[in-house]
């Protein structure tokens, strides 16, 4: 049964975070999204997340030692040893990471440090300083989705790629909501080459008439799945891409299915709000983030809110649901997508 998202306002500012701070900071392993009850924080710049959460989306076992503040986690023939407020992390006996910030406890939870934990396990991450979004591949995992093209010059060098990346649901309707996902990347590929793949054709061979160094143009993005269960089926994707002058987060979007049916749903598939109800909460809710620091967004931001109304998407994850604006909507492009989330049950 639809329920009224309204009646989760209460609980908006505990789930909001404005962008001037940061997005919410958002953590997939392998594509799926994980889930913590305590959310993570940034500390000179080292990203900690609560231990069990992170330690469990790797696939390790993990023990908790009160009197030595000692955590122990073990993958494999692998293990993985740190202390609280020890900046040494141990795998197998042997000093193998000194972390810039250790583990801590913080509101009664051990958080640590998620760079160290997965490169600890030898999976690869990768940061998007713009949407706050940590991505982590583990060792021996290949993404199952995807698609991917690129453009040559006349002597078989690559000038400008396309790749698009996602991860393949567990939904029986698995196979019609990858070709949902490949036609949009299709699509996306089609208008990337048609705008910049004639200019990076001419910019390489002008660099190579120079002598100088030609970096080629690209747009490189991801599906991360925000939930994938017996009832939704939803991603939220970001891409990046580079055209010769600057590297940028330009695109953000997402899709949400029924796991029953396969059908693409939208927000009033979900909700039971009236369309003037929900744009009222979606005015309401931008707005308290432009009045928390409103040096970060454009000086007329809620002018130009209400006049991109139909650009807001949204998504769905384990315990609520996202709603966000792209980059250079109603803040400049530097302050990358803007986002905030409701505790719902859908």
């Amino acid at each position: 049964m639809k329920k009224s998202i309204l009646a989760a306002m209460a609980a908006l500012l505990l789930f909001a975070t404005p962008v001037s701070a940061h997005p919410p900071i958002q953590v997939y392993v392998d594509g799926q999204a994980v889930s913590f009850d305590q959310a993570p924080v940034i500390i000179d710049d080292r990203t900690l997340v609560p231990m069990r959460a992170i330690f469990k989306a790797l696939g390790s076992e993990v023990t908790w030692s009160e009197p030595t503040q000692t955590i122990t986690s073990t993958k494999g023939g692998d293990t993985v040893v740190l202390k609280i407020g020890d900046t040494g992390l141990y795998k197998n006996g042997q000093l193998v990471y000194t972390m810039a910030v250790p583990a801590q406890i913080i509101n009664e939870r051990t958080l640590v440090p998620v760079r160290a934990i997965a490169e600890a396990f030898e999976a690869d991450v990768a940061w998007d300083p713009i949407g706050y979004v940590i991505t982590i591949l583990s060792s021996g995992s290949e993404v199952e989705e995807g698609y991917h093209t690129d453009v040559k010059a006349d002597d078989g060098t690559t000038v400008l790629s396309f790749k698009m990346d996602f991860t393949g649901s567990n939904s029986s309707y698995a196979g019609k909501i990858k070709d949902s996902l490949g036609a949009e990347a299709k699509s996306l590929a089609k208008d990337f080459i048609s705008k910049f793949g004639d200019q990076a054709k001419r910019e390489y061979e002008l660099a190579k008439t120079k002598g100088a160094t030609f970096t080629p143009y690209y747009f490189v993005g991801s599906y991360e799945l925000t939930r994938d269960d017996a009832k939704i089926v939803s991603y939220y994707g970001t891409s990046t891409q580079y055209t010769g002058e600057s590297e940028n987060v330009r695109g953000c979007t997402s899709h949400t299915y029924s796991a029953t049916s396969g059908k693409e749903l939208e927000v009033f598939d979900i909700i039971n709000d009236s369309e003037k109800e929900l744009q009222s909460f979606i005015i309401s809710s931008f707005s308290a983030l432009i009045d928390e620091k409103p040096k970060s967004f454009y000086s007329n931001g809620k002018e130009r809110l209400e006049g991109c109304l139909d650009k807001v998407g949204f998504y769905v994850t384990g315990d609520g649901l996202g709603f966000y604006l792209p980059p250079e909507t109603i803040a400049p492009n530097e302050m990358g997508i803007v986002s905030f989330t409701v505790k719902y049950t859908v």
